[in-house]
């Protein structure tokens, strides 16, 4: 018992010296100089800001084991993870294009001193994208980068935006002809002295830049004021020489159409609000015609028709149409506010209608049709039956047929009617020449049958058409003869 005892004390004090051992070498290990330890970046701390100077400027830093410090500001309130911090002061007004090279960061810029930080509005940008300061000489501005651990290396590099070349109304860029798509980014473009306001700019007071266009010709103009890009873009025309002296003709936060003077100088002042470094697209070019379309109804009109006139135009720019004037030919004149008319006319012949419409930007077009007034009537005069008739004998049927206006092809349909209804039993066509007070005559010969017996009484009706062309007034077209009683044969 006592041996064991005494080996057990000797196994505890072994393994005694081997954890000393091991915590030795540890220690030895993190106090050893030349062995790299993970610690968080240089510029961890707002005190150890790194410098932006030497524009282009570039740095990398590594967010692994980045910490945050009690007293950082987090405006974004979106990463809360450590930070870097980096200064910048300018010598004079710039815009500077900071770039994280397509890391997720957050970045927010500061002025001020430590514990007293004043947010720059505008600045909370998280992701990938690019930002940008607009910098006042000697004014110092702090950049808070943030990004989680597993971020590893981050590449960040600043430089200076130079403004747009036409950024003042003096350099503005000269449109020599449309169409014409003008991409610009306005980061760095500014506000000069004297500068109009749009009167469509919700944004009063933004950044622009200038254009200039002289139309050859008179014509509407479709101005763009990047309708696809979601910048708040405004785009306005305006006449005039200098900034003191120019008129607004036209102002658009999306698109709009308007009708520009030959030899008229314009000029196109265009910002969007919310555009920073992205590209933005101011469009011109000739706006679509109108494609104009007039529809009558009926085709073939007749003088007994209430002719009506559609406006059945169209607006590829997607406005809509107004008819101006609709002509219809006949020394009548109308002016409808509904894009429809009617009208009869007094006599036939040949009209030629015309119809003007207008749309957005004053676009006007002007279409033309003829409507041919054709009057063609035939009627039924008379419809001669037998009163009587026995079965096993043929009866004739006789229809009067007048035209007085064309020669005419007509066809005469004989009907049987009975209990089953109507029934034909027989067509007649001939020519009807166009004479006053002559009739044509369509005689249908009738063998009268048991069938009719069956009925007692036969009713006939006959329908006269021309060929080929509407009857004006059918109502004389039809005829149904008194009924006929059927007797039993002779025996």
């Amino acid at each position: 018992m006592r041996r064991r005892a005494v080996e057990g004390q000797r196994v505890d004090r072994g393994r005694g010296r081997l954890v000393a051992v091991i915590a030795a070498a540890l220690v030895a290990s993190v106090l050893t100089p030349g062995v790299a330890q993970a610690a968080p970046p240089a510029n961890d701390d707002f005190d150890h800001a790194v410098a932006i100077s030497g524009l282009p400027f570039t740095h990398e830093v590594d967010m692994g084991e980045a910490t945050g410090a009690p007293d950082d500001p987090n405006p974004c309130h979106q990463l809360e993870s450590g930070s870097a911090w980096y200064s910048f002061t300018s010598t004079e007004d710039v815009t500077l294009r900071i770039d994280v090279h397509d890391t997720y960061v957050e970045t927010a810029i500061f002025t001020g001193t430590r514990g007293g930080l004043a947010w720059v509005p505008g600045t909370c940008e998280s992701g990938w994208m690019t930002r940008e300061l607009d910098a006042r000489a000697g004014v110092t501005y702090y950049l808070k980068l943030a990004a989680s651990p597993w971020q590893g290396l981050v590449r960040i590099t600043a430089e200076a935006v130079p403004a747009p070349a036409n950024d003042h109304f003096a350099d503005r860029a000269v449109v020599d002809a449309l169409p014409a798509l003008n991409r610009v980014s306005l980061a760095a473009a500014t506000v000069e002295a004297g500068e109009p306001a749009a009167s469509c700019d919700l944004n009063p007071g933004s950044p622009s830049v200038w254009y200039t266009y002289t139309p050859v010709e008179t014509e509407v103009i479709a101005l763009d004021a990047d309708s696809w890009g979601g910048h708040n873009a405004v785009a306005a025309a305006y006449t005039g020489t200098s900034l003191g002296d120019l008129t607004e003709v036209v102002c658009t936060g999306y698109r709009t159409l308007f009708r520009a003077e030959a030899g008229r100088p314009l000029h196109f002042q265009f910002n969007a609000a919310h555009a920073t470094a992205d590209e933005v697209v101011l469009g011109l070019r000739l706006a679509q015609p109108l494609r104009p379309d007039l529809r009558v109804s009926p085709e073939a009109p007749s003088i007994h028709d209430d002719v009506r006139f559609t406006d059945y135009s169209d607006d590829p720019e997607g406005g809509g149409t107004a008819i101006d004037e609709l002509d219809f030919g006949d020394g009548t004149v109308v002016d409808p506010t509904d894009g429809y008319a009617y009208h009869r006319y007094a006599a036939d012949g040949d009209y030629t209608a015309r119809m003007t419409v207008s749309g957005q930007g004053g676009r006007t077009a002007t279409i033309t049709r003829t409507v041919s007034v054709r009057t063609h009537d035939v009627g039924i005069t008379g419809f001669s039956v037998p009163a009587t008739a026995r079965v096993g004998t043929t009866r004739p049927l006789t229809v009067s047929v007048a035209d007085t206006r064309y020669d005419e092809t007509v066809t005469v349909t004989l009907h049987r009617g009975g209990s089953a209804g109507y029934q034909v039993v027989g067509t007649l066509t001939k020519p009807v020449p166009a004479r006053q007070n002559r009739t044509v005559a369509f005689t249908f010969d009738y063998a009268f049958t048991a069938a009719d017996l069956a009925e007692g009484t036969v009713v006939f009706k006959v329908v006269a058409e021309p060929a080929g062309v509407r009857d004006a007034l059918s109502a004389d077209n039809t005829v149904i003869a008194p009924a006929v009683r059927v007797l039993p044969a002779r025996s």
